[in-house]
């Protein structure tokens, strides 16, 4: 029955990417005949219901602790998986900033560019400063977005430093910023990460292995801009995060969700 099951998961995993593709080909760009507001809401909505579907379809159980604090625009986490993305995704509408190689990577590549994710090379200043511009001017826009600062995915042992120029935009909007603590469980601690020469498709289909994906999302006490300057905003939020990984949920003993959808 393994095989059998790994396969149907495939075949409804190329469906709801199938549905992506039309949603961000087809329906993204009639959104535009609505008011910017608006076309943001419904494009976010369509967004989360795929991303929640893709959860169910990969059987991912998410296990929420803390609040989700609407103040804060500006999220910031460990980077672990690509299916970290789906993740966050499926708890709040979000913009992500990620590495510019994700804009090439088949079928997924078009979906982000699609959805407006911002594309960044890294160590290419000029590239800093354009996301840099277009992150402020979502924030001014109240639009949450979703960055991993350590630059590179990890196995999910430790945290890596928060790199802080991106952090740059909160300080001048203002507003805060949500440390978020992604930590996979059981069987997905070791087929979850994403790193090194890892390509998207190979990991996937190990992922389909699995009966079940656990996964922990803390959310951190929201932390003020006003607070300091952008290498301040780095170090606690990376603090946080891993005090929240190294102590487990207990630490921030919020409200817990146990559905695929957080």
């Amino acid at each position: 029955m393994r095989p059998f099951r790994r396969y149907s998961r495939a075949l409804l995993i190329v469906l709801v990417f199938a549905v992506g593709l039309i949603s961000v080909g087809l329906l993204f760009p009639a959104c535009h005949i609505l008011p910017d507001k608006r076309a943001a809401c419904v494009q976010g909505w369509i967004q989360r219901k795929w991303y929640c579907a893709l959860l169910r379809v990969l059987k991912v159980r998410v296990r929420r602790f803390g609040r989700v604090a609407d103040e804060a625009m500006l999220w910031v986490g460990n980077h672990v998986s690509w299916l970290d993305i789906v993740v966050l995704g499926a708890q709040r509408p979000l913009t992500f900033v990620a590495k510019n190689e994700v804009g090439r990577w088949p079928i997924v590549g078009f979906m982000a560019r699609r959805t407006g994710t911002l594309l960044v090379q890294r160590g290419d200043a000029a590239s800093s400063r354009q996301t840099a511009e277009a992150m402020a001017w979502l924030l001014r826009q109240k639009r949450r977005i979703m960055l991993f600062p350590e630059g590179t995915s990890s196995n999910g042992d430790n945290v890596l430093r928060f790199h802080s120029r991106l952090f740059q935009p909160v300080t001048l909007v203002g507003g805060a910023v949500q440390a978020v603590a992604v930590a996979y469980r059981g069987e997905a601690a070791v087929l979850g990460p994403f790193v090194g020469e890892d390509e998207f498709l190979p990991h996937l289909w190990k992922l389909l292995l699995l009966p079940e994906i656990w996964v922990d999302v803390t959310f951190c006490e929201p932390v003020s801009a006003a607070l300091g300057q952008r290498d301040v905003l780095a170090r606690l939020t990376q603090q946080q995060v891993a005090e929240a990984l190294g102590c487990g949920a207990a630490a921030y003993g919020g409200r817990r969700s146990r559905s695929g959808t957080g």
